[in-house]
Formats: C-alpha cells, sequence, structure tokens
C-alpha cells in the first residue's frame, strides 16, 4: 500500500479477458502483417545487410556486389533506384570504400545484427530477415503493451489506438532496430513497475540493442538507486556501461562530433574523413529546427499531456508508482534530444506508448482506488 492508502499500480491481480486476449492477438498479428508486407525498404536497410555479409566475410567489392546485389532481389526497380539516387547514395553504391566506411554507424547495434544471422541461418535472405526481425519485436511490443495494460488497470480497447498514436506499426515497416528497442525498452518499464529482479539485467542489455539507450538504463537504475537496490544498481550501471563500451569500440564506432555532423551540418560518403565544422552556429541551428519541427509531431502531444498530468499529480499530492515511469520516459525524451537533436519518432515509440497508457489508465485506477 501507498502511504496515502492508495494500492499500488498491479498491486491487485487482474487477467486478461476473452475479448482482451483476442483483441490484443489481432492487433499484434495485424502489425506483424503490415511489417511484413509492406516494409519501408529504407536506406538503412543497405547498412544492416552490409554489416551482416561483412560479418560473413564479404570485404571491398565483393561487399559491394553481395549487399546491392540481394537488395535488387529484394525490392522492385523503382525502390532500388531510390535507394541509389543522389549523390551521397550513388558514391556509396559505387565505391567499395564509401560503403565500408558506413558500416560503424550499423555495426554498433549488436543484438539487432545478431538477430539478422539468426534469421538468415533459418533460409531467409538478409534484406528479408530485416523485414521479419522488425515485424516481429513489434508485434512482441504489442504484447507487452497489453501486460503493462492489464498491470495498470488500462482498459485493452486502447491498444490498437496506443500502436497507432505512437507510431508501433511503422516501426514494424523500418529496417532498424528500433523496433526491437521498443520492445526490450517497453520490457524494462513493465519490470521495473513490477519490481522484479529481470529490470537490472535488461538495463545492462539495453545498450546491445541500440547505444542511445544506455540513456534508458541509467535513467531506470538512477531510480532503482535511490529506492534502495543501491549495490544491485551500482552493478548493473557499470555493466551497462561495459556493453556500451564494447559495442562502439569492438565495431569502429564513430564519436559525437562525426555523428553530429554527418546528421545535422555535412553529410559526406567519406564519414572516416569527415573534418568537422568549428562554427558554433551549426551546432546551434540543429536545437532551433528541432524544437519546432517536434511540436509538429503526435508525440509532441502525447508528452506534453504526460508532462501535465505529472506536474497536476505532484501538485495535488497524489503521486503513485506510475509518476517514476512517466517521468523516466519524459527524461529519456529529453535527454536524447539534448545529445542527439533529432525529433525522428522512431527514437521515441517505446516512450510514447508507455506514457500514453499510464493517461488512459489513470481515470480507470482512480475509480479502482476509490473506497
Amino acid at each position: 500500500m501507498e502511504a496515502n492508502g492508495h494500492p499500488r499500480p498491479g498491486g491487485q491481480r487482474v487477467l486478461l479477458s476473452p475479448f482482451g486476449l483476442a483483441l490484443t492477438l489481432l492487433t499484434a498479428l495485424a502489425v506483424l502483417a503490415i511489417g511484413l508486407k509492406k516494409p519501408y525498404n529504407n536506406w538503412d536497410e543497405i547498412g544492416y545487410v552490409a554489416v551482416a555479409l561483412s560479418s560473413d566475410g564479404h570485404h571491398g567489392a565483393s561487399l559491394n556486389e553481395a549487399t546491392y546485389g540481394s537488395l535488387r532481389n529484394a525490392v522492385d526497380a523503382a525502390t532500388f533506384d531510390q535507394m541509389i539516387q543522389g549523390d551521397y547514395r550513388a558514391t556509396v553504391f559505387r565505391d567499395p570504400t564509401s560503403l565500408q566506411q558506413q558500416l560503424p554507424f550499423y555495426s554498433i547495434r549488436v543484438l539487432y545484427i545478431q538477430s539478422l544471422k539468426v534469421v538468415h541461418a533459418l533460409g531467409f535472405d538478409y534484406p528479408e530477415a530485416t523485414h521479419i526481425v522488425s515485424a516481429t519485436f513489434a508485434a512482441l511490443s504489442v504484447l507487452l503493451l497489453s501486460a503493462l495494460s492489464v498491470r495498470l488497470s488500462a482498459p485493452i480497447g486502447w491498444i490498437p489506438f496506443i500502436v497507432l498514436a505512437c507510431g508501433l506499426l511503422d516501426i514494424a515497416r523500418l529496417s532498424t532496430p528500433d523496433a526491437m528497442a521498443c520492445f526490450f525498452s517497453l520490457w524494462t518499464v513493465y519490470a521495473l513497475i513490477k519490481k522484479s529482479p529481470l529490470v537490472f539485467i535488461l538495463a545492462a542489455l539495453l545498450p546491445l540493442v541500440r547505444t542511445d539507450a544506455l540513456l534508458l538504463s541509467l535513467l531506470v537504475l538512477a531510480y532503482t538507486f535511490v529506492n534502495g537496490r543501491k549495490t544491485v544498481s551500482v552493478a548493473s550501471a557499470m555493466a551497462a556501461g561495459a556493453l556500451y563500451l564494447f559495442a562502439t569500440k569492438s565495431n569502429g564506432g564513430y564519436g559525437w562530433l562525426t555523428l553530429f555532423n554527418m546528421s545535422f551540418i555535412n553529410k559526406t560518403p567519406y564519414p572516416a574523413t569527415l573534418i568537422s565544422s568549428h562554427a558554433l552556429r551549426d551546432y546551434i541551428r540543429p536545437y532551433i529546427s528541432t524544437a519546432f519541427g517536434f511540436t509538429q509531431q503526435p508525440h509532441f502531444v502525447i508528452f506534453g499531456l504526460a508532462l501535465a498530468w505529472l506536474l497536476l499529480k505532484r501538485a495535488r499530492g497524489t503521486v503513485d508508482d506510475t509518476a517514476p515511469m512517466i517521468t523516466i520516459c519524459l527524461s529519456f525524451v529529453a535527454l536524447h534530444m539534448l545529445f542527439f537533436p533529432a525529433d525522428t519518432y522512431r527514437f521515441f515509440v517505446f516512450a510514447a506508448a508507455a506514457s500514453l497508457t499510464v493517461l488512459v489508465a489513470d481515470p480507470y485506477a482512480s475509480v479502482r482506488r476509490a473506497p
């Protein structure tokens, strides 16, 4: 029980109704099917396929031929042409040195690359493997959202809306590790709410999915540290840091300056020889444009409502165990944008989904808490 007499979220075991189970499974299957049948075949697919093929022994001209040959077989002619149009993409397509220099941006997603290799071992080409992995983890994220909804007493009927509003359907169609990151991030948040020791293992592993997920690891572990699990929290944080260093150093990951310049200032097909800008305005401009662009996204509404909800709860003195989850999600978004000022929605799908679930659950949880 809380000090104010309210039960903790999930304090009463609630079973998923047959309707809720059916709706969850149908939503997950729909996400899976759309991810498999309607993939975006985005630019990053080239990088991840190239990393996987490189680990299989392809290098130089052989890597270019294998990478683009597999993509040519996987997509239609118009999509393939789009993948090699423009000076940057055309250079990567033509020059094996350029493609080789792209690999460190992608090889640091250790668990994602390994999952591609597992699917490939089952008989699928690497481009198709990227579709299978993203669609599968997006569908599994739906199941986690359902479990989180039950834990927080949120109505399961909201699941399809949360999936659409937060972009889960989109990341199911992207050849990126974002669906996998969403799944592991939601699992970490769920374990935190459930007060499961598994949270320490998941928090340590997050940087192997996406290196920027280290921010979530440290936020979660800071919370567990403050709430009494000091030794295990420190150990998990050290493990997360070590795995982050392993993922970046062992794969020749580029530093922050290279990533920032490539993303916002000067995108060159030869990042290994990139000379970083020394103009302060070049580093300020992305923050201004991102601040404006973020206000145009549905996530801005969700996070705005979550912040207002949190402030209102604190003002009224009715904060419960869901408040730290909102705080962690909002802090992750803020810190991520501070270090990498991009309003790219796919980075924040888990945070939006978890926050929206709390907002949806609150009125029903209040009724459940009523005497």
